[in-house]
């Protein structure tokens, strides 16, 4: 039988939040983005340093991000109670 050791969960967060840029942040954003962003097709990659990452299937929909960004910027920094949020930035898949 195979003994497993348990393992401190806030330093799997750590390891979390220094390399994929997730933190308690995380799902408040995430949620905010798909009730502003309102489809499936623009998809969350990341975040560093005050940017959201995303992608889109076509430029149709990164000219739609771009010109709803400062409004959707604002609704994500007024969920999370503080200017975390500075620019969101989207490539084709």
């Amino acid at each position: 039988m195979e003994v497993v050791k348990a393992v401190d969960v806030s330093s799997i967060m750590d390891i979390l939040k220094k390399t994929l840029g997730i933190g308690e942040e995380y799902s408040v954003i995430i949620a905010v983005w798909q009730q502003e962003i309102g489809n499936d097709k623009v998809t969350l990659c990341g975040y560093k340093n005050g940017t959201l990452f995303a992608q889109a299937p076509s430029t149709i929909y990164i000219n739609d991000l771009n010109l709803r960004k400062k409004q959707i910027i604002q609704k994500i920094n007024q969920y999370l109670g503080k200017n975390f949020i500075k620019n969101i930035k989207c490539e084709i898949k």
